[in-house]
């Protein structure tokens, strides 16, 4: 059984990667914020899925649901890490505080580092490299195109978008695939 592991797995894409990864025989591991949210998705999805409460801007979380993940799969190999978590804050520039793109960098961007860099090694990028797993990056079209009254967002999938392609040149040492998936918008 190949696994994956999931963040922002509570709505939207990464509820939905969930449920299809879930149904097609993959051992699905999900970020949630809650215990609530953790019974609602373990109950909507079934057996094959494992809630993690983590939050990606604590470098102790994303630690503890690694010890979690490596419990649950005692050969040590991960096969896809996907980076879907994030939030989408803006405003007019004149009216929103810096601390709002500092919020949303936060989230979008630096969590989302943080969270690449735990599970490198239980996808593969080792000395003695014998698995090759994959990164999917979930992005946005506005990470390709500028819209105003959401620059902090914008901003914010800009900067995945050059990280992506960064990482996937150094990764292709381990045989690692680093994925941008830029969705339009979605109703979570």
């Amino acid at each position: 059984m190949k696994t994956v592991f999931i963040t922002g797995a509570s709505t939207g894409i990464g509820n939905s990667c969930a449920k299809i990864l879930s149904s097609n025989n993959y051992k699905v591991f999900g970020t949630v914020r809650t215990e609530q949210d953790s019974l609602k998705v373990k109950k909507e999805i079934g057996a094959t899925f494992y809630p993690i409460i983590m939050d990606v801007t604590n470098e102790d979380s994303i630690y503890n649901a690694k010890k979690i993940i490596e419990r649950e799969i005692p050969n040590g190999k991960l096969d896809i890490l996907i980076n879907n978590a994030g939030i989408a804050l803006g405003g007019p520039l004149k009216y929103i505080d810096t601390d709002i793109f500092r919020k949303q960098f936060e989230v979008n961007f630096f969590g989302l580092i943080s969270v690449t860099k735990t599970f490198l090694t239980l996808l593969g990028a080792t000395d003695k490299n014998n698995h090759q797993g994959k990164i999917i990056m979930i992005s946005s079209i506005s990470g390709k195109r500028s819209y105003p009254f959401v620059s902090p967002y914008v901003s914010s999938k800009h900067a995945l978008e050059g990280f992506s392609d960064s990482i996937r040149k150094e990764l292709m040492l381990y045989g690692i695939d680093v994925i941008l998936i830029e969705p339009g918008p979605i109703k979570t």
